[in-house]
């Protein structure tokens, strides 16, 4: 398998439609769901797709973007779950409950998360720690509309700041999804909503 990550400049172009970019980005989750970040290279995206890698270049400029996009295409799907599943439930502690089993099912169980556990962790460590910034604003701006009414309805301190808040609380969950558990059954949702409640909530209040 061809590992070469730089564009040839003499190979012939296809169109640049923007049909292409969708082709592009769902061969490279097909790739990255089987191969791993590592081990996948822009030549095996290109074959995948069935473009040339000047194709691929044109819309993504290196893998590590391509990457990003398709982490950040997935994280959207499951927090779309979320939002539609904390507008069925009333408190903010169950709320964030619900927002940690979702994220920490994003991390442990989503096809690309389990490929780079099972051939390249230190990728997925760096996705959800030094590399995360894309994906906390995005947490961040789901959890934030939540914190807000839970102020507003006098479930939290009246002077919390609901940024600061909904920062930490991204922080934690992330933190709880990507790292293992001590003290507790982080697979076991109950114990984990219990953990929440002991010691993230008492924060807000």
């Amino acid at each position: 398998m061809l590992r070469e990550e730089t564009p040839a400049s003499d190979e012939s172009g296809d169109d640049d439609k923007p049909a292409n970019a969708k082709r592009i980005l769902d061969a490279a989750e097909k790739c990255f769901s089987h191969y791993g970040y590592q081990k996948t290279s822009m030549e095996d995206i290109a074959r995948e797709a069935g473009l040339s890698r000047r194709s691929v270049y044109r819309h993504f400029p290196d893998k590590a973007a391509l990457h990003l996009q398709v982490v950040t295409s997935r994280t959207a799907v499951y927090l779309e779950e979320v939002r539609d599943r904390t507008s069925r439930i009333d408190g903010l502690s169950a709320q964030i409950e619900e927002v940690a089993r979702i994220m920490i099912r994003l991390i442990r169980e989503d096809p690309i998360s389990v490929a780079m556990q099972r051939v390249d962790p230190d990728s997925l460590a760096r996705t959800v720690t030094t590399e995360s910034r894309e994906l906390l604003m995005m947490a961040m701006e789901t959890i934030l509309p939540l914190i807000e009414t839970a102020r507003d309805h006098g479930e939290t301190r009246a002077d919390l700041d609901i940024r600061r808040a909904a920062e930490w609380i991204a922080r934690v969950v992330f933190s709880l999804a990507a790292t293992p558990s001590l003290s507790f059954d982080i697979s076991d949702p109950e114990q984990t909503a219990a953990f929440l409640r002991e010691f993230l909530m008492p924060g807000l209040r």
